[in-house]
Protein backbone atom coordinates (compact mmCIF):
# COMPACT_ATOMS: atom_id res chain seq x y z
CA UNK A 1 0.00 0.00 0.00
CA UNK A 2 1.20 3.32 -0.99
CA UNK A 3 2.04 5.94 1.76
CA UNK A 4 -1.04 8.76 1.99
CA UNK A 5 -0.51 12.10 2.21
CA UNK A 6 -1.79 14.53 4.24
CA UNK A 7 -3.43 14.69 7.56
CA UNK A 8 -7.07 13.92 6.10
CA UNK A 9 -5.64 10.61 4.31
CA UNK A 10 -3.24 9.95 7.60
CA UNK A 11 -5.95 9.64 9.87
CA UNK A 12 -9.44 8.99 7.92
CA UNK A 13 -8.26 7.73 4.46
CA UNK A 14 -9.36 4.67 5.80
CA UNK A 15 -13.26 4.56 5.19
CA UNK A 16 -15.58 4.26 2.85
CA UNK A 17 -19.33 2.96 2.02
CA UNK A 18 -21.71 1.58 -0.39
CA UNK A 19 -22.81 4.42 -2.57
CA UNK A 20 -26.18 4.82 -4.13
CA UNK A 21 -26.21 8.47 -3.75
CA UNK A 22 -24.34 11.40 -1.67
CA UNK A 23 -27.14 11.60 0.85
CA UNK A 24 -26.69 7.56 1.73
CA UNK A 25 -23.31 8.01 1.64
CA UNK A 26 -23.30 10.52 4.18
CA UNK A 27 -25.74 8.08 6.32
CA UNK A 28 -24.02 5.35 6.55
CA UNK A 29 -20.84 7.46 7.67
CA UNK A 30 -22.57 8.17 10.60
CA UNK A 31 -22.80 5.00 12.03
CA UNK A 32 -20.76 3.68 14.79
CA UNK A 33 -19.89 0.63 15.98
CA UNK A 34 -18.99 0.08 19.92
CA UNK A 35 -17.66 -3.06 20.18
CA UNK A 36 -14.59 -5.45 18.55
CA UNK A 37 -14.79 -9.34 18.27
CA UNK A 38 -11.85 -10.71 20.39
CA UNK A 39 -10.11 -14.20 19.48
CA UNK A 40 -7.81 -16.52 20.92
CA UNK A 41 -4.30 -16.07 19.90
CA UNK A 42 -3.42 -19.93 19.04
CA UNK A 43 -6.23 -19.36 16.41
CA UNK A 44 -3.81 -17.20 14.31
CA UNK A 45 -0.27 -19.29 15.38
CA UNK A 46 1.14 -20.41 12.23
CA UNK A 47 3.85 -22.26 14.25
CA UNK A 48 4.90 -24.12 17.35
CA UNK A 49 7.41 -22.09 18.68
CA UNK A 50 8.95 -18.80 18.74
CA UNK A 51 11.70 -19.72 16.05
CA UNK A 52 10.55 -16.67 13.79
CA UNK A 53 11.31 -14.22 15.96
CA UNK A 54 14.82 -15.29 16.29
CA UNK A 55 17.70 -12.46 15.05
CA UNK A 56 19.97 -15.19 13.80
CA UNK A 57 17.26 -16.80 11.35
CA UNK A 58 17.51 -16.64 7.79
CA UNK A 59 14.65 -14.68 7.46
CA UNK A 60 15.17 -12.60 10.31
CA UNK A 61 18.54 -11.07 8.74
CA UNK A 62 17.41 -10.76 5.05
CA UNK A 63 15.07 -8.61 6.48
CA UNK A 64 17.46 -6.72 8.60
CA UNK A 65 20.55 -5.95 5.36
CA UNK A 66 17.53 -4.88 3.32
CA UNK A 67 16.52 -1.80 6.28
CA UNK A 68 13.55 -3.14 7.17
CA UNK A 69 13.90 -2.74 11.33
CA UNK A 70 15.15 -4.87 13.88
CA UNK A 71 13.34 -7.92 15.32
CA UNK A 72 10.86 -7.72 18.02
CA UNK A 73 12.47 -9.00 21.66
CA UNK A 74 10.72 -11.77 22.79
CA UNK A 75 10.04 -10.95 26.29
CA UNK A 76 7.25 -13.77 27.29
CA UNK A 77 6.27 -16.87 25.40
CA UNK A 78 2.84 -18.44 25.91
CA UNK A 79 1.22 -21.39 24.43
CA UNK A 80 0.55 -20.50 20.73
CA UNK A 81 2.31 -16.76 21.18
CA UNK A 82 4.61 -14.17 22.53
CA UNK A 83 4.90 -11.04 24.13
CA UNK A 84 7.30 -9.03 22.54
CA UNK A 85 8.68 -5.55 22.91
CA UNK A 86 7.54 -2.95 20.96
CA UNK A 87 10.48 -0.46 21.88
CA UNK A 88 9.47 2.37 19.52
CA UNK A 89 5.38 2.41 20.87
CA UNK A 90 6.84 1.71 24.08
CA UNK A 91 4.67 -1.21 24.83
CA UNK A 92 4.67 -5.11 25.23
CA UNK A 93 2.60 -6.57 22.32
CA UNK A 94 0.79 -10.18 22.40
CA UNK A 95 2.06 -11.88 18.73
CA UNK A 96 0.75 -15.53 17.35
CA UNK A 97 3.64 -17.70 16.54
CA UNK A 98 4.84 -18.33 13.54
CA UNK A 99 4.56 -14.67 12.50
CA UNK A 100 7.43 -11.54 12.31
CA UNK A 101 7.97 -8.89 14.34
CA UNK A 102 10.27 -5.28 13.48
CA UNK A 103 10.85 -2.09 14.99
CA UNK A 104 12.69 0.76 12.49
CA UNK A 105 12.69 3.25 15.27
CA UNK A 106 9.67 4.71 14.43
CA UNK A 107 6.99 2.02 14.34
CA UNK A 108 6.56 -1.80 15.50
CA UNK A 109 5.22 -4.11 12.86
CA UNK A 110 3.97 -7.80 12.81
CA UNK A 111 2.85 -9.58 10.20
CA UNK A 112 2.43 -13.03 8.91
CA UNK A 113 5.46 -14.25 6.55
CA UNK A 114 3.43 -13.89 3.60
CA UNK A 115 2.95 -10.55 4.25
CA UNK A 116 -0.94 -10.82 3.80
CA UNK A 117 -1.65 -9.41 6.66
CA UNK A 118 -0.28 -7.69 10.12
CA UNK A 119 -0.17 -4.97 12.24
CA UNK A 120 1.44 -1.76 12.83
CA UNK A 121 1.91 0.02 15.83
CA UNK A 122 3.10 3.48 16.44
CA UNK A 123 3.12 5.93 19.29
CA UNK A 124 2.81 10.06 18.89
CA UNK A 125 2.12 12.99 21.46
CA UNK A 126 -1.61 14.47 21.15
CA UNK A 127 0.24 18.21 19.99
CA UNK A 128 -2.76 20.20 18.57
CA UNK A 129 -5.62 18.80 20.67
CA UNK A 130 -7.15 19.70 23.85
CA UNK A 131 -8.98 16.96 24.66
CA UNK A 132 -9.35 13.69 23.99
CA UNK A 133 -12.87 13.91 22.20
CA UNK A 134 -11.53 16.90 20.21
CA UNK A 135 -9.29 14.43 18.53
CA UNK A 136 -11.94 11.92 18.12
CA UNK A 137 -13.87 14.82 16.36
CA UNK A 138 -11.18 16.15 14.41
CA UNK A 139 -10.43 12.46 13.20
CA UNK A 140 -13.99 11.40 12.50
CA UNK A 141 -14.59 14.63 10.55
CA UNK A 142 -11.45 14.29 8.18
CA UNK A 143 -12.82 10.16 7.97
CA UNK A 144 -16.44 11.42 6.84
CA UNK A 145 -14.94 14.28 3.89
CA UNK A 146 -12.09 11.20 2.92
CA UNK A 147 -14.43 8.36 2.64
CA UNK A 148 -17.15 10.60 0.37
CA UNK A 149 -14.83 11.21 -1.56
CA UNK A 150 -13.21 7.11 -1.78
CA UNK A 151 -17.23 5.89 -2.14
CA UNK A 152 -18.07 7.96 -5.38
CA UNK A 153 -14.59 6.58 -7.04
CA UNK A 154 -15.67 3.15 -6.02
CA UNK A 155 -19.15 1.42 -4.83
CA UNK A 156 -17.60 -1.05 -3.36
CA UNK A 157 -15.52 0.55 -0.88
CA UNK A 158 -17.34 0.66 2.56
CA UNK A 159 -16.70 2.04 5.98
CA UNK A 160 -17.86 2.59 9.59
CA UNK A 161 -16.76 4.77 12.52
CA UNK A 162 -15.64 2.99 15.71
CA UNK A 163 -15.84 4.03 19.20
CA UNK A 164 -15.31 1.66 21.93
CA UNK A 165 -16.22 2.37 26.34
CA UNK A 166 -12.89 2.66 27.00
CA UNK A 167 -12.20 5.92 24.85
CA UNK A 168 -10.78 4.08 21.99
CA UNK A 169 -11.46 5.31 18.44
CA UNK A 170 -11.11 4.76 15.00
CA UNK A 171 -12.40 3.24 11.56
CA UNK A 172 -12.74 0.53 9.78
CA UNK A 173 -12.55 0.29 5.89
CA UNK A 174 -13.01 -2.79 3.58
CA UNK A 175 -12.43 -3.34 -0.60
CA UNK A 176 -9.89 -0.66 -0.67
CA UNK A 177 -8.93 -1.25 -4.01
CA UNK A 178 -5.06 0.58 -5.50
CA UNK A 179 -3.61 0.80 -8.63
CA UNK A 180 -3.10 -2.56 -9.27
CA UNK A 181 -2.54 -4.35 -6.33
CA UNK A 182 -5.28 -6.88 -4.73
CA UNK A 183 -8.25 -5.52 -2.59
CA UNK A 184 -7.61 -5.36 0.94
CA UNK A 185 -9.56 -4.44 4.49
CA UNK A 186 -8.05 -1.81 7.22
CA UNK A 187 -9.25 -0.82 10.64
CA UNK A 188 -7.12 1.67 12.54
CA UNK A 189 -7.45 2.80 16.15
CA UNK A 190 -6.30 5.13 18.69
CA UNK A 191 -6.23 4.96 21.89
CA UNK A 192 -4.72 6.62 25.26
CA UNK A 193 -0.89 5.10 25.66
CA UNK A 194 -1.47 3.23 29.04
CA UNK A 195 1.92 4.94 30.59
CA UNK A 196 1.31 8.33 29.27
CA UNK A 197 -2.14 10.22 28.60
CA UNK A 198 -0.37 12.66 26.46
CA UNK A 199 0.51 10.32 24.23
CA UNK A 200 -1.77 8.41 21.51
CA UNK A 201 -1.02 4.93 20.59
CA UNK A 202 -1.96 3.71 16.79
CA UNK A 203 -2.95 0.39 15.84
CA UNK A 204 -3.18 -0.43 12.25
CA UNK A 205 -4.71 -3.50 11.22
CA UNK A 206 -4.20 -4.97 7.29
CA UNK A 207 -5.55 -7.97 6.09
CA UNK A 208 -7.36 -10.01 2.80
CA UNK A 209 -10.74 -9.06 2.65
CA UNK A 210 -11.64 -12.36 2.98
CA UNK A 211 -10.19 -12.94 5.78
CA UNK A 212 -10.95 -9.07 7.69
CA UNK A 213 -13.34 -10.32 10.12
CA UNK A 214 -10.90 -12.49 11.52
CA UNK A 215 -8.58 -10.35 11.59
CA UNK A 216 -10.25 -7.91 13.69
CA UNK A 217 -11.18 -10.14 16.19
CA UNK A 218 -6.87 -10.60 16.67
CA UNK A 219 -6.85 -6.64 17.01
CA UNK A 220 -9.80 -7.07 19.71
CA UNK A 221 -7.51 -9.11 21.70
CA UNK A 222 -4.27 -7.03 20.75
CA UNK A 223 -6.15 -3.58 22.24
CA UNK A 224 -7.19 -5.41 25.18
CA UNK A 225 -3.75 -7.10 26.51
CA UNK A 226 -0.96 -4.85 25.17
CA UNK A 227 0.97 -2.87 28.36
CA UNK A 228 2.97 -0.07 28.74
CA UNK A 229 6.54 -0.59 28.92
CA UNK A 230 8.04 2.61 30.93
CA UNK A 231 11.81 4.22 29.88
CA UNK A 232 11.94 3.93 25.85
CA UNK A 233 12.76 5.94 23.60
CA UNK A 234 12.04 6.29 20.03
CA UNK A 235 8.44 7.91 19.77
CA UNK A 236 7.07 9.77 16.70
CA UNK A 237 7.22 13.47 17.51
CA UNK A 238 4.39 14.66 15.47
CA UNK A 239 0.84 13.48 15.60
CA UNK A 240 -0.06 14.72 12.45
CA UNK A 241 3.07 13.76 9.83
CA UNK A 242 2.82 9.79 10.67
CA UNK A 243 2.60 8.21 7.73
CA UNK A 244 -0.03 5.88 7.03
CA UNK A 245 1.62 2.17 6.78
CA UNK A 246 0.57 -1.22 5.31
Amino acid sequence: MNPLVGALKIFCGLFAITLAGAAYAQAQLLMVETTLPSAEYQAFALAKDGASFAPDSVENKDLVDKGFGNPVAVRRTHVGYVVALAPSPRLLVPVPMGWRGFDDGKRTRIFTPAGNAGIVVNAMPLEGFDTWDETREQVWKAARQSAEVRAKKDPRYQARLIRLRDGTFGMRESNIYEEESDPYSSVTLFRRHPDDPRMAVRVNLFAPVGDFERYLALVGAFMRDMQAVPNTSGLDRNFLKLPATR
